[in-house]
């Protein structure tokens, strides 16, 4: 079993979104911990804000799997197979780590970058893992978090 951590963000009908999209994860992966959601404004477009949340779970896919898997369940829930890079999502789930895996897989970065480079990302995933040490910078999410924290101009809002 390999421990991941998934990003999760909304912007179309938040809640039931989310909701739905957890709910398909708990069928593929037994037990999840989910952070808090925070509401962070839409990077890159306009748009309503999104609610972000991170999770995680154990399992026995490959990278591989995981990610056609999380695709699948992003279809299911209506997001579009075309979809535009930076546009609003029902629901938008990224693989952030698998273990302590660095490498690409299909064009596929791990661990995302999104890590070091959003506070919506980062803070959700220091509340479930503040120990956790980021396979590349060596640092444990919570230092990772106090860094970003004292240098970022806004602030995140719990949803």
């Amino acid at each position: 079993m390999v421990k991941i951590y998934l990003g999760i963000g909304s912007n179309i009908e938040p809640r039931k979104n989310i909701a739905a999209g957890l709910d398909s994860l708990e069928q593929l992966f037994s037990k999840l911990d989910i952070s808090p959601t925070y509401l962070a404004p839409p990077f890159g477009f306009e748009g309503d804000d999104f609610h972000n949340l991170v999770i995680s779970a154990e399992t026995d896919l490959s990278i591989e799997q995981v990610v056609k898997a999380l695709r699948n369940i992003e279809f299911a829930h209506g997001r579009p197979e075309q979809a535009v890079k930076f546009s609003s999502r029902s629901l938008d789930i990224d693989l952030l780590l698998y273990g302590d895996y660095v490498g690409k897989v299909d064009g596929y970065k791990i661990p995302r970058s999104d890590i070091d480079k959003f506070d919506f990302v980062l803070r959700p995933l220091q509340d479930i893992a503040p120990n956790e040490i980021h396979p590349v910078s060596g640092q444990s999410f919570s230092e990772s978090w106090q860094v970003m924290s004292a240098s970022s101009e806004n602030q995140l809002e719990l949803v």
